[in-house]
């Protein structure tokens, strides 16, 4: 159900940037560093929202790497436990079957 509402938004986002961009269609001056140009504004709008997109997607990319490191040291770390908690299950078991009940007759002398 999340995905379908962040489809839906981006569907409506896109929807608003198009409608903006079409509504800007003057030309206007960009500056850079070293020269000066003349693009018309829906250019300039819709290449900034492509850049901020492309931004967005590549620090996406490096959180989800981060994320999947994390799940695999965790998993890792379930192993080992897991391991533990069955080598001190079969210690315990050992011990308890060489164990003599209390209720048993003592020996007498």
């Amino acid at each position: 159900m999340k995905g379908q509402w962040q489809v839906i938004v981006g569907i409506v986002l896109a929807i608003i940037i198009a409608i903006f961009a079409v509504v800007n269609v003057d030309s206007v001056q960009v500056s850079f560093l070293f020269a000066k140009v003349e693009w018309p504004l829906i250019l300039v709008i819709l290449g900034s929202v492509l850049f901020g997109g492309l931004i967005f997607f590549c620090l996406n990319i490096v959180r989800v790497n981060a994320m999947k490191k994390q799940i695999k040291t965790l998993e890792n770390d379930k192993k080992e436990l897991e391991r533990k908690l069955a080598a001190e299950k079969s210690r315990k078991v050992k011990v308890s079957e060489v164990e003599v009940p209390e209720s048993a007759p003592k020996p007498t002398v």
